[in-house]
């Protein structure tokens, strides 16, 4: 496994015209968007994150019991991008999925990332529907990268007067919506226990754990 994501993010990076749905304008699937060895690199380093006492995926309560920062039983992190390490290798490999998204969609804008939200889910329940419009989400139609690592996940999706619609995200699926997408409705509504490829199995014990990364510009 690469140790840097700057030998391998070019090359594994997996994006192709085969590859990519639009799902509708501003609103771009990547099947196996990211790369395998690429994908363990991302869920190692999510998972370092993760543990760090002052701002990882829980902290410790008073009675010494972990505390999920997120919703019960999901991790949550959520800082600016050049907080973490790799950053600018982060924000690069969010530049090139968001400029093979383009060439698919045209509506989309471009994006340079500017925050990164990173989430765990530890059982099969998922997250209910919301859209992207807290203050911290940002007042633009800037595109937002999704990155779904480990666990398949069933991801809803409302479009404007439509009903709504799935589609099942594998580790290393990419979803990328913006434009007059931006502030599509989704939701997680089911993630599927003991999916994740073998090599997370081998390598970590994260068979019971997804991870999905978010990148997105809020100002």
């Amino acid at each position: 496994m690469a140790e840097s994501i700057a030998e391998t993010y070019e090359i594994l990076l997996q994006p192709c015209v085969e590859n990519i749905q639009v799902i509708a304008p501003g609103l771009v699937y990547i099947k196996g968007g990211i790369g395998p060895e690429l994908s363990t690199w991302l869920a190692n380093f999510a998972t370092e994150v993760g543990k760090d006492p002052q701002t990882g995926f829980w902290k410790i309560g008073d009675d010494g019991e972990k505390i999920d920062r997120g919703a019960a039983q999901r991790g949550r992190v959520y800082q600016r991008l050049d907080l973490y390490r790799e950053h600018e290798k982060l924000r690069a490999l969010c530049g090139n999925i968001v400029d093979c998204a383009r060439k698919a969609s045209e509506v989309l804008p471009p994006m340079l990332p500017t925050h990164m939200l990173l989430l765990q889910y530890r059982t099969p329940d998922g997250m209910c529907w919301h859209r992207d419009s807290d203050p911290n989400d940002g007042l633009n139609d800037h595109p937002i990268v999704s990155i779904s690592l480990g666990n398949t996940c069933t991801f809803g999706y409302k479009r404007l007067l439509r009903p709504d619609e799935s589609v099942e995200l594998e580790s290393g699926d990419v979803l990328v919506w913006g434009g007059p997408q931006r502030m599509l409705e989704h939701c997680v509504r089911e993630v599927k226990m003991e999916t994740a490829p073998p090599t997370y199995q081998k390598k970590r014990r994260t068979a019971a754990i997804t991870s999905h990364s978010e990148m997105r510009r809020t100002y």
